[in-house]
């Protein structure tokens, strides 16, 4: 009898090509570049706002200088490529490089760079560009580094960083473009930097809220009585681990057994219904976690 072959998960941090899955993060990437494209065109450029990473760069060039996007994003590209083939895998830089090529023959697209003429926010205009532009290139953004890639610029350097010093991307690219706006400001004012500055946090904010997920990952903490009686109803109902940690109640002195488990968001529900069916008087302690790694969760980067 054969037996059914356990399907294994995509793991983005895989540095072994894999034509399926490759195929779909290239596929997957083009289009992401191609809709930022459209994105700054329509949104950012007509305002005078600046976009993050190198793509800023190459706009605020063209608003003073009237420099080609493509020539910037080439140029500048390239020294932080070579950076990246030296600290990252190849795959990675080969989507990178593929990005930055992306990027660069997109903007030169005469339907994609005159897109602001069919974009129209009516009164305020600026204001609402500078709410929607930034929440669309968050949101694009994880699509490309949930497949283990990224849209080549900052973007190769903040990863780099990301994973070699915890440090959230969004961060690193908000500490990066506040030295750009201020370029900016001297150039077109304050107002204008002002509003680029609140997109900057818009898109970062957004890029680090939809990377952890809304369906986050909570710890659970129980002291009881029962503790011998809810651990195994969480492991039949829930099929999640338990964990007993050794305790001792300051006051009595005398030893406890803490219940610790890990569950999503739409767990916690189910959870808490399991603890007040046996103990209504159990001590319920729950933190939200920035990242699990391990079985169930997620994987080792």
């Amino acid at each position: 009898m054969k037996t059914k072959r356990e399907k294994i998960p995509f793991n983005p941090y895989d540095t072994r090509f894999n034509l399926k899955e490759d195929i779909i993060t290239l596929a997957i990437l083009i289009a992401v570049c191609f809709v930022q494209c459209i994105v700054i065109s329509a949104f950012y450029t007509p305002n005078h706002f600046l976009s993050t990473g190198i793509t800023g760069i190459a706009v605020l060039f063209q608003y003073v200088w009237q420099l080609p996007k493509y020539i910037t994003v080439i140029v500048l590209n390239i020294p932080i490529l070579f950076f990246g083939f030296k600290q990252a895998n190849l795959k990675f830089m080969i989507f990178s490089t593929i990005s930055t090529i992306c990027y660069a023959v997109f903007f030169e697209i005469p339907f994609v760079s005159g897109f602001g003429k069919y974009v129209h926010l009516g009164e305020y205009s600026a204001l609402l560009s500078a709410i929607v532009g930034p929440v669309l290139l968050g949101i694009s953004g994880v699509c490309v580094v949930k497949r283990g890639a990224s849209l080549g610029g900052m973007d190769v350097l903040s990863v780099v960083l990301s994973r070699k010093f915890s440090i959230p991307m969004g961060n690193i690219n908000m500490a990066y473009n506040f030295v750009i706006m201020v370029f900016l400001g001297m150039a077109y004012g304050a107002e204008k930097a002002i509003f680029s500055m609140i997109s900057v946090f818009i898109a970062n904010t957004t890029f680090n809220y939809v990377m952890r997920g809304f369906n986050r990952n909570l710890s659970v903490f129980i002291i009881s009585q029962k503790w011998d009686e809810i651990a195994p109803h969480l492991l039949s109902e829930m099929h999640r681990g338990v964990t007993y940690l050794h305790g001792e109640g300051a006051y009595t002195g005398e030893p406890r057994k803490v219940v610790y488990c890990i569950v999503k968001t739409t767990e916690l529900a189910k959870l808490r219904s399991i603890v007040k069916r046996i103990d209504r008087n159990a001590f319920f302690s729950v933190t939200e976690n920035t990242e699990v790694i391990g079985r169930g969760f997620g994987l080792m980067n």
